[in-house]
């Protein structure tokens, strides 16, 4: 198999989730994934799956009052109260109603296979929102903006050469008025290396700032920006083919308008197919790079212009470090496939220079086969963990919040008009009150992206 050493059961996720496989043809794709429709190229080129169409599930989220008098119902009740309630008495936690939607997110020229909502990004009234099948998977990025509780599309972001076939918005990331777009599949000749591409705004004009490339040495293929993370100055991208699918992170900084490539990541020593930079995060001076396949993931810190790594953090092979966020000295890596594909995440703290584990987050009506953790999102206090595979790969997303060192679950978040196979969840973003899910299979894989505010 020309992907990584994928087990069975990662392969599975892969497909179940309409994943894009990178070199990995449909003939390639275990038996137990039989039930998956694969599309794209039977020649060995990148190719996705998608689900076939199961009767579709139904979530009914209760409710609770408190003592007659009191006036004081659950929603009502301050975080920790909340918590204990649920957990005593099996209360399902608040619904996406009671999180605030406030918006469903198309792309003004979407088209049945763009799969809209791959990737989703968000920094305060901004988001961006991925479509890398666009125009026979070119790719795009659309960014929307809000005025009260208005969201409008304000631009498309494209590259004019090179675009054939690059998937560009696999991968997206968003600071401030910086955005950072993956096109993993980008050739060089008959090779393909990867690039992520730097768009910044100037009033509400977008334009290309950089190409962000990585030395090509070897005679394999790359995947440079099958993942991006981008906090102020400070970009990073991941490459999980890297050295024969070891995988890499590499950084760039800017200074002014040019942006250099200063680092690149890797593990301490080098070990065959860890995929390491299958996801990234940044906040400040630190970086996380997840390397699944090892069950692994790493983070480095920066001094002056020097990096070196500070932790290695591990978790169930094959599953932890599919996705992470970060921010500040809080870290919350998804692990998707473990426990029969139900899904979990995990949360670190730092202290000093060590990281430890605080959390272990799991959704309340969690399943089998619902893939929580296959996105994740931090912003403070809050973290948000995507299911794409809830009822009949419908999919949630779930909010949990801290209070002290205690996670727990505080909303559920769903389609307005949801159904079977939207995979919505498949990507998450959250800036502080606001949340964004993406659900790329939706309408005929045209795809959406949903927004919540918490209320």
């Amino acid at each position: 198999m020309n992907r990584f050493h994928i087990s069975r059961r990662l392969a599975v996720i892969v497909a179940g989730l309409g994943g894009v496989l990178l070199g990995l043809s449909a003939a390639a794709v275990p038996a137990a994934a039989a039930r998956m429709v694969p599309l794209g190229d039977p020649h060995g080129r990148p190719v996705l799956a998608i689900p076939r169409p199961e009767p579709p599930g139904r979530n009914q989220p209760g409710s609770l009052r408190a003592a007659p008098g009191s006036e004081l119902t659950l929603a009502q009740a301050p975080a920790g109260l909340r918590a204990a309630v649920r957990r005593s008495l099996g209360v399902p936690a608040a619904s996406a109603s009671s999180a605030g939607r406030q918006a469903e997110l198309t792309a003004a020229d979407g088209a049945p296979g763009d799969i809209f909502g791959f990737s989703v990004a968000l920094s305060g009234r901004t988001a961006v929102v991925g479509a890398p099948f666009k125009n026979s998977n070119n790719g795009a990025a659309y960014v929307f903006v809000r005025s009260g509780t208005t969201w409008s599309q304000q631009a498309k972001l494209t590259i004019a050469h090179g675009a054939a076939g690059a998937a560009l918005g696999k991968s997206v990331a968003l600071s401030g008025r910086t955005v950072v777009v993956g096109a993993p599949f980008q050739a060089l000749g008959r090779r393909i290396t990867g690039a992520a591409y730097v768009f910044v705004r100037s009033g509400t004009a977008w334009s290309r700032q950089a190409k962000l490339t990585a030395p090509v040495r070897s005679r394999v293929s790359d995947d440079l920006g099958w993942s991006v993370a981008v906090s102020g100055s400070t970009a990073v991208v991941g490459d999980p083919r890297n050295h024969s699918f070891t995988g890499a992170a590499f950084v760039f900084v800017r200074s002014g308008t040019a942006w250099s490539r200063q680092a690149k990541l890797t593990a301490a020593a080098h070990g065959f197919q860890q995929s390491l930079g299958t996801s990234v995060a940044v906040s400040g001076r630190t970086v996380v790079a997840g390397a699944p396949d090892n069950g692994t993931a790493y983070v480095f810190v920066r001094s002056g212009t020097t990096w070196a790594r500070q932790a290695k953090l591990t978790g169930p092979v094959g599953s932890f470090g599919y996705s992470a966020a970060l921010s500040g000295a809080t870290l919350v890596m998804g692990s998707p496939t473990e426990n029969s594909f139900a899904g979990a995440a995990y949360v670190f703290t730092r202290s000093g220079n060590t990281w430890s584990q605080r959390a272990k987050l799991t959704a309340a009506d969690g399943a089998a086969d619902d893939f929580f953790g296959n996105s994740v999102a931090l912003s403070g206090a809050t973290a948000v963990a995507g299911a794409p595979g809830k009822n009949a790969n419908a999919g949630a997303a779930y909010v949990f919040t801290r209070s002290g060192t205690t996670w727990s679950q505080q909303a559920k978040l769903t389609a307005a008009h949801g159904a079977a196979n939207d995979s919505f969840g498949n990507s998450v973003a959250l800036s502080g009150a606001t949340a964004l899910a993406g659900a790329p299979f939706k309408n005929a894989s045209a795809g959406a992206a949903y927004v919540f505010r918490k209320v």
